[in-house]
C-alpha cells in the first residue's frame, strides 16, 4: 500500500465483492473511506465497528439515482471502486447504466465547483466477458451460452462502460474483469492483460481492486484480468459454470422463473 492521504470513495460496499474490498480497506488503515450504500442499516450488520463515529470513514446513505448523496460521497476522492451490478439474467436491469450517468453528472458538477479540479480514478468491476481477447480464448459455442444466458446483466453493462469511457476529462477508468465468481478461500490474485483462469473468488478479487486502487503503477491500464491462481481446475469449476449458465437461460427466458426461484430460496446460486 501507498502510504499518505489518499481517499477512496467505494459505491457498492454490501455486495459481496464490495464488502471484500471493504474488509481490506479498513484492514489496511491508511486511507480515508467514502462509502455509499443504499441501507447503512445492512452495512452495519456486515461491519459493526463502523456504526461508530470515526475520522477516517464516512458513510453516505441513499439511492444511487440522488445526485447530492453521489456528489458527496466522490467530493474529495481521488478514486472511486465501484463494485455495483446485477448478476442474474433479468430482463430490463438498467443499474449500471442509470449509476454511470449519475456518477458522469456527479463528476461534472465537482469539477464545475473546482477550478483546480483532476480527473477522478475510476476502478471499476467489468466481466472478463466483455474483453474480446478473454472472451476469444474459449471455444464459440461456450461463448455464446455464456453471452446468451447472462445477456441482460451483459447489455447494461456494456452501455455503463460506454458512458464512462466517453467522458475521458472527468474519468480515468480501469475495467476490472474477473471471470466466474466463486465463494472460496483465496487463492491470491493473478492480475493480466493476456489471460484469465477459469474462476475467481470474492476475496482474491477483493485483493485484486485493493492493490489496483492503491498503487500507482497501474495508472495507464485501460482493463485487466483478475482470477484466482487457483482458479483453473475445470473438473472443480466446470459444473458451476454450467449450473450458472443453466439458471441464466431459465431466469432470462422462462416466465415466471424467477419469482419461482426467490419462493423456493434458489436465489443465491
Amino acid at each position: 500500500m501507498q502510504p499518505g492521504n489518499n481517499t477512496i470513495a467505494l459505491l457498492g460496499a454490501t455486495g459481496k465483492t464490495g464488502r471484500s474490498v471493504l474488509r481490506l480497506l479498513l484492514e489496511d488503515g491508511t486511507h480515508n473511506l467514502q462509502i455509499y450504500v443504499r441501507s447503512k442499516q445492512k452495512l452495519f450488520g456486515l461491519f459493526p465497528q463502523l456504526s461508530a463515529a470515526s475520522q477516517n470513514v464516512k458513510i453516505y446513505e441513499g439511492a444511487i439515482s440522488d445526485l447530492s448523496v453521489l456528489i458527496s460521497c466522490l467530493s474529495g476522492a481521488n478514486t472511486a471502486i465501484v463494485t455495483l451490478g446485477e448478476n442474474e439474467n433479468l430482463r430490463g436491469i438498467s443499474i449500471l447504466q442509470d449509476s454511470a450517468r449519475n456518477i458522469v453528472a456527479a463528476v461534472e458538477e465537482l469539477r464545475r465547483r473546482d477550478s483546480s479540479f483532476k480527473k477522478l480514478r475510476l476502478v471499476y468491476l467489468s466481466s472478463s466477458s466483455k474483453n474480446e481477447r478473454f472472451a476469444a480464448a474459449r471455444p464459440w459455442l461456450a461463448n455464446w451460452f455464456i453471452q446468451t444466458a447472462f445477456y441482460y446483466p451483459y447489455q447494461d453493462l456494456a452501455k455503463a462502460q460506454d458512458i464512462l469511457l466517453a467522458a475521458p476529462s472527468l474519468l480515468s477508468v480501469l475495467l476490472v474483469q474477473p471471470p466466474v465468481l466463486v465463494e472460496e478461500p483465496p487463492s491470491g490474485s493473478k492480475l493480466s492483460t493476456e489471460h484469465v483462469n477459469l474462476a475467481c473468488s470474492y476475496e482474491d478479487l477483493g485483493a485484486a481492486f485493493v492493490e489496483l486502487a492503491c498503487h500507482d503503477q497501474y495508472g495507464d491500464l485501460k482493463a485487466i484480468g483478475v482470477s484466482s491462481k487457483g482458479g483453473n481446475a475445470s473438473l472443480k469449476y466446470t459444473p458451476v459454470i454450467v449450473s450458472r449458465i443453466v439458471f441464466g437461460f431459465l431466469t432470462g427466458y422462462v416466465p415466471g422463473f424467477w419469482a419461482l426461484r426467490q419462493k423456493l430460496g434458489l436465489d443465491s446460486l
